[in-house]
């Protein structure tokens, strides 16, 4: 895993995923591509299936709790840092991001975030907007997820499906 993040090659390799919806045989199928990642981010509404597994996941986990984690101790939103970038990781119910994404950059700029990952419709969005890089895997119950490598200062996407 990469520590330094100084834009040196060294890639962060990142599984996200979202919207999991109990549909464990997918996400027990992508396990070994997870345990191959750094780390794993999870955007929520799922939160109880990713716990299902948790104990054959080898790599760090990041977890927010989407709208319909009813019940979980699991925060609606983080941020962290992968070298030199700041990140959130939200579900986006409460930005409304059905709707739209103005909301989250809103939310991303006053944080201070240049990378956004998020979940909650279900649709597979990679964009650069206004200098913030949203990502957003899709539903893991509908087949989607995706694969994200970084040098701490760039990021890209590739959607994948199981």
């Amino acid at each position: 895993m990469n520590t330094n993040g100084e834009g040196d090659g060294i890639l962060y390799k990142l599984v996200v995923v979202s919207d999991v919806h109990h549909n464990l045989a997918r996400l027990e199928r992508i396990l070994p591509v997870i345990n191959e990642a750094d780390y794993l981010i999870f955007c929520g509404d799922g939160a109880n299936d990713i716990m299902c597994v948790r104990g054959r996941i080898t790599v760090p986990i990041i977890c927010v709790r989407g709208n319909n984690d009813i019940g979980s101790n699991l925060t609606e939103r983080v941020t962290t840092v992968f070298g030199n970038t700041r990140v959130l990781i939200t579900h986006g119910h409460k930005q409304n991001v059905r709707q739209g994404m103005t909301n989250l950059l809103c939310l991303a700029k006053q944080i201070i975030c240049d990378l956004v990952f998020f979940g909650n419709t279900h649709t597979y969005f990679d964009c650069v907007a206004y200098g913030v890089h949203f990502i957003n895997p899709g539903a893991l119950c509908n087949g989607t997820y995706a694969l994200v490598a970084g040098d701490g200062v760039n990021f890209v996407s590739k959607m994948c499906i199981v």
